[in-house]
């Protein structure tokens, strides 16, 4: 009476994995970082701006963090497509480092702008590439975690 209803658990963690790459290598990719207004109504002065991939100083990690994810992604194709066939271990292992790199360049990123941003009293905010960028390498690293140890059984 007892089934098995899942032969392969792993395959749940890289499926994982991949949906959480992707999502945030394309949001790193193709939103902003964050966005600032430091207007002042009474002086007449209008200044706002945002920093995404395409524009500003963190353009160059914005970007390589966005690439470094979308390899997640394709680690995560290659184990869930050929299991077993190739060295699951070492990609996977590859990726859980490009994954930590990238959430400890969007945090990094994330305190640079904000402190930059606090100490020139504007108001700021953070947009959908950072949120895309850290929630996305934090779950791709903890599910390349999971399937790690299941690889290893």
């Amino acid at each position: 009476m007892s089934e098995k209803i899942n032969e392969n658990p792993t395959s749940t963690f890289f499926v994982g994995a991949l949906i959480t790459s992707a999502i945030g290598g394309i949001l790193l990719l193709a939103l902003d970082f964050g966005g600032w207004n430091g207007s002042n109504y009474y002086l007449g002065v209008y200044i706002w701006g945002s920093i995404g991939a395409w524009n500003g100083v963190l353009s160059i990690p914005i970007v390589i963090s966005g690439l470094l994810l979308l390899y997640c992604m394709g680690i995560s194709i290659l184990v869930l497509r050929f299991p077993g066939k190739i060295p699951d271990k070492k990609y996977v292992k590859y990726g859980l480092y490009a994954s930590i790199l990238v959430f400890i360049l969007c945090l990094i990123g994330g305190i640079v702008f904000a402190v930059e941003l606090t100490i020139d009293d504007a108001w700021w905010w953070f947009d959908a590439g950072f949120y895309g960028g850290i929630i996305g390498s934090f779950l791709t690293a903890f599910l390349f975690f999971l399937g790690l140890k299941d690889l290893e059984l």
